[in-house]
């Protein structure tokens, strides 16, 4: 009950890097010029490792033979009535380096809300580290809050589907990412 009642006195507003935004505004780009050590050597051992204990289903990791790679992960959360997912998908053009992701998240009632915005932003901090300028994240998402963000070669957008009020995607891209040595 009181996580449901910290997500309404959150309506009120979010931070983002520590500024409040106004609850009427969906949209504001914000650039932050701060470092960031983006936290490298995504293997298949850290996508199995952002797999849900209660749930059978496991992430797929799968190499191309190229080099490039991907690690896709659904999570459902089954309520009654409703069906609240959450779907994760990180690609890389080069061995243990990300270049872009997208969670899509499916949201169900208030608390699934909370659950998939707390979790997606636990998948965002392991592929940003945790150096960065987004602070309430989960909260943000939870909320449906759209927001586009620049920062030290990261880039976020999180934007709702076209027509459907419970659909979300949040997509990152990396631009620090190391170039491939010369063969």
């Amino acid at each position: 009950m009181l996580s449901i009642w910290f997500l309404f006195i959150s309506l009120a507003g979010a931070k983002i890097g520590g500024a409040i935004r106004d609850p009427d505004t969906k949209y504001r780009q914000v650039d932050f010029s701060t470092q960031l050590s983006v936290r490298s050597g995504f293997t298949a051992a850290r996508c199995r490792g952002i797999a849900d204990v209660s749930s059978k289903v496991r992430p797929l990791f799968q190499v191309k033979e190229n080099g490039e790679w991907e690690c896709t992960y659904l999570l459902e959360y089954p309520e009654t009535g409703h069906s609240p997912s959450l779907f994760i998908q990180v690609r890389g053009v080069h061995p243990e380096q990300w270049s872009s992701f997208r969670l899509k998240l499916n949201f169900g009632s208030l608390l699934s809300r909370q659950v998939l915005g707390g979790r997606a932003a636990a998948i965002v901090y392991t592929l940003i580290g945790d150096q960065s300028p987004l602070r309430e994240l989960d909260v943000t998402l939870a909320l449906g809050r759209e927001f586009d963000l620049s920062f030290s070669g990261i880039t976020l957008r999180y934007k709702q589907e076209a027509f459907d009020a419970s659909r979300y995607n949040l997509y990152g891209g990396n631009a620090l990412e190391v170039a491939k040595p010369h063969q």
